[in-house]
């Protein structure tokens, strides 16, 4: 992207495509989330506008306005070949909210009509030249409704100085190396850098290991964009954050999990008479002892003034579910992380969630103290419990004629394993008679027509049908 592009160029985005995927952080009802707790008004994402700037295909904006079909979702990028694809997916699944188009960044903020409640700039900021960061920033700064949250992600500082040193050490191994050969020498680059080497072990030598570990993982397509891509420059927070505020924009926290606090000043904190500039010095520092290597900075119009201390009050109005499996009594699981109770009260309110998922229960229903309240908070915090500022949007179980997301049966239909859920997330579909059951549930067929698809695949009784819906219940894939 340059300032003399134009929408006949080829990108390298049109020679590899990079993968089709989602990102759930960036849902706008996250968003939406965080700002209320800091005691703002953030627009109803159910009627929300939504822009995403560099959208590749648009995958993600597909995935949220199936979940919202009364929200509007603008996506664009440069590469041609990413927006046909995507335009192809949203006229298959009839997606009328959603458009997918071919634009320039750097034309976007006088071509797009009105404000947008949330914008998104996922994987771009670090990617690109200077001159397009400001458009980006200038765009956001434009077209970001009076009470809308931006996000925006990039590879921060300090971390990134460890990736800028693999990208260096693979630029320097590909010096010279035909076009055809560069996957394989990447590719064996990294398995040297990343190799074990003997006792004893050299801190900063095992720090670059294994980041050169990570970028191993990424796969060919996603390197080529990523560590060896025309631009590539991690940002530290204050820089981006500065870049921001010369746009009219402020400060309002992070979108990843782990880092919601940063929203807030630390307990033990008394506030500066600049509560503002304390509260980003504050988490430039922690970046700073923590080595953090990625950024998911969200930003609200410079007239907007967040609490910087947990909003009660707006947290009883949210709503909250667990993913977590009960693993044993008190004891509760998310993919690796274990999270263990010895107090009855917060094991009864843990099995509630885990009995009632994939519902969702109003904190206000939920518990009744600020303490209780603040442990829901520290939970979402560190990925055991979801909030939402709506009820589920989903089916949470499954009606006479079940209905699959018209985006699920596409990509079905277009031999894809790996399908997006109505909650956002992912979900991987391997089995063959799970997709092929799946792709019947059309809405238009009972239980009833369903069993001989049913047995046609394997599940040879009643019991078994029922089990397979209800399974598509639980991983959020029936609209409601």
């Amino acid at each position: 992207m340059t300032a003399e592009s134009s929408l006949a160029t080829i990108t390298a985005y049109d020679e590899i495509e990079y993968p089709t995927s989602i990102f759930n952080p960036t849902q706008p009802d996250r968003l939406a989330t965080v700002a209320r707790l800091a005691g703002l008004n953030p627009p109803p994402v159910e009627t929300a506008r939504v822009l995403e700037i560099a959208g590749g295909d648009g995958m993600n904006l597909l995935a949220l306005g199936v979940a919202y079909p009364g929200a509007e979702f603008i996506s664009f990028d440069l590469a041609q070949t990413a927006v046909a694809r995507g335009e192809a997916w949203r006229e298959a699944a009839g997606l009328d909210n959603v458009r997918v188009l071919t634009m320039d960044i750097l034309d976007a903020a006088d071509a797009l009509d009105g404000e947008f409640d949330y914008i998104i700039a996922h994987g771009l900021y670090a990617w690109v030249p200077q001159h397009v960061r400001d458009a980006t920033m200038a765009l956001i700064g434009r077209k970001l409704s009076a009470n809308g949250v931006a996000f925006v992600s990039y590879n921060a500082l300090p971390g990134g100085y460890l990736r800028h040193a693999v990208r260096d050490a693979l630029n320097f191994a590909l010096e010279g190396v035909p076009r055809e050969d560069r996957k394989a020498v990447a590719t064996q680059t990294l398995e040297a850098l990343a190799a074990e080497t003997p006792p004893p072990e050299f801190a900063p030598v095992t720090a670059f290991r294994e980041s050169a570990k990570q970028a191993l993982r990424k796969g060919w397509p996603v390197l080529c964009h990523d560590e060896l891509g025309d631009s590539f420059k991690p940002e530290a927070l204050i820089n981006v954050v500065r870049n921001a505020e010369a746009n009219g924009l402020r400060f309002l926290g992070d979108a990843d999990r782990e880092r919601m606090s940063d929203t807030f000043l630390p307990p033990n904190v008394e506030a500066d008479e600049d509560v503002e500039t304390q509260i980003v010095r504050l988490t430039q520092a922690s970046d700073y002892r923590n080595f953090n290597f990625f950024r998911m900075t969200l930003l609200v119009r410079a007239e907007q003034v967040p609490s910087r201390s947990l909003d009660h009050d707006a947290l009883n109005d949210l709503y909250v579910s667990s993913r977590a499996i009960r693993h044993a009594p008190g004891t509760y699981r998310i993919t690796e992380k274990a999270l263990e109770f010895s107090d009855d009260v917060l094991i009864a309110m843990m099995d509630r969630l885990v009995d009632a998922y994939p519902n969702r229960i109003k904190v206000s229903d939920l518990v009744d103290s600020p303490e209780l309240r603040t442990v829901i908070f520290r939970l979402f915090d560190a990925s055991f419990v979801d909030l939402s500022t709506l009820p589920p949007i989903w089916a949470t179980s499954v009606s006479e004629r079940p209905l699959a997301s018209p985006l699920v049966r596409t990509m079905l239909a277009e031999k894809m394993t790996v399908v997006c859920r109505l909650d956002h997330r992912l979900m991987t579909i391997g089995d063959d008679a799970a997709r092929r059951l799946l792709a019947q549930l059309d809405g238009t067929r009972t239980r009833a027509d369903l069993t001989e698809t049913a047995r046609a695949v394997g599940l040879m009784d009643d019991a078994a049908l029922e089990g397979a819906l209800a399974s598509y219940a639980r991983e959020c894939v029936l609209v409601a």
